[in-house]
């Protein structure tokens, strides 16, 4: 089976994620271009290559979308233009199939290392490097939405608590060439996602598991219905006091090493069922399953419109510079914990 998958994103960055490190998973072939319109199915991610091109009908069109509507804005024009769309949360304006999941956000564990990214077989085999840190996290300084905001409130308390005992790794304070860099010495690592919603896990959680740090989480409540939870510890920071001390309790019980059969598991789960290709490759052979008849290929090669935010959305919105004030304000008088 050819798969075309086409995204503004360097997508053959994550072919690393496939056994041979070449896009192929299984008995399907995942290909950047397809000159000879030979492909049976089409994958958008994110967003397709400006000028991208396909001869695929509607219900053989799959778009899988990198972020949460907090985040990024996809208008029903755009969305329309393909029969399946898996996102983590409900989009307006999904007129096809709408399944919701965890789209396999790329990893960024080894993918900046000199002098080529780490393959598959060094990401099975995992880090040799003695753990002798206690914990770390990577942050970056965007408030882009609410949540973004409430971690590096969040965060400031953590290090107030901790001290030495938190690094704090992330650009403009303690940069890293690669994610690794900030794991594989630690025991511990607190995932601060972007958002708190179901299925909203991206590469913050997969980067740890990966390099065998136990992962701390501000992220969606339902992680158990992906990942063995004897292997990471959820936290609420809608509450971060009580979030600040559910850290320290669970430093405190050192739950890594009793931990080690869960969190392997859980590396499995990820390479094996949680990451894009097989995720693709699953949701293919379903909708492959429930097709009465063979789709018939258009005449003629169709271009996708852009996913850019409408003029109104960026008139209506509210003025950026006022945005961290108004979240400060709100988050100041909302969080009591």
């Amino acid at each position: 089976m050819l798969v075309h998958v086409s995204s503004i994103h360097d997508i053959r960055r994550i072919f690393r994620q496939t056994p041979g490190n070449d896009g192929i998973w299984e008995d399907f072939r995942f290909v950047t271009g397809d000159t000879e319109h030979q492909a049976d199915w089409f994958i958008g991610y994110d967003e397709p290559v400006p000028g991208c091109l396909t001869h695929l009908p509607l219900e053989r069109r799959i778009l899988i979308t990198s972020e949460p509507y907090t985040i990024k804005y996809y208008p029903p024009v755009f969305l329309q233009q393909f029969g399946t769309v898996v996102s983590m949360a409900p989009i307006r304006g999904v007129s096809g199939r709408m399944v919701l999941g965890t789209g396999g956000l790329p990893w960024m564990y080894g993918l900046d290392q000199k002098p080529a990214p780490m393959p598959w077989q060094e990401l099975v085999a995992g880090s040799q490097v003695a753990k002798t840190g206690e914990m770390s996290v990577v942050c970056s300084t965007k408030k882009m939405n609410l949540n973004q905001h409430r971690r590096l409130r969040f965060l400031g308390m953590l290090k107030e608590a901790l001290g030495d005992r938190l690094t704090l790794f992330g650009r403009g304070s303690n940069p890293i060439e690669d994610k690794s860099d900030a794991i594989n010495s630690f025991r511990y690592h607190l995932v601060l996602e972007n958002n708190l919603i179901d299925n909203g896990w991206t590469e913050k959680l997969a980067d740890p598991i990966l390099g065998g740090a136990f992962p701390i989480v501000s992220g969606g409540e339902n992680l158990a219905d992906y990942f063995d939870p004897e292997g990471f510890r959820l936290i609420d920071t809608r509450k971060p006091r009580a979030a600040v001390e559910t850290v320290l309790r669970i430093l405190e019980e050192d739950p890594f090493e009793g931990a080690q059969a869960a969190m392997a598991e859980n590396k499995r789960r990820l390479m094996m069922q949680h990451q894009f290709f097989p995720i693709a490759v699953n949701l293919i052979r379903t909708l492959a399953a429930h097709e009465t008849q063979a789709p018939q290929r258009l005449p003629a090669l169709k271009g996708f419109r852009s996913a850019a935010k409408p003029q109104w959305k960026k008139i209506v919105s509210v003025p950026k510079p006022l945005r961290p004030v108004l979240r400060d304000l709100y988050l100041s008088a909302a969080e009591r914990g």
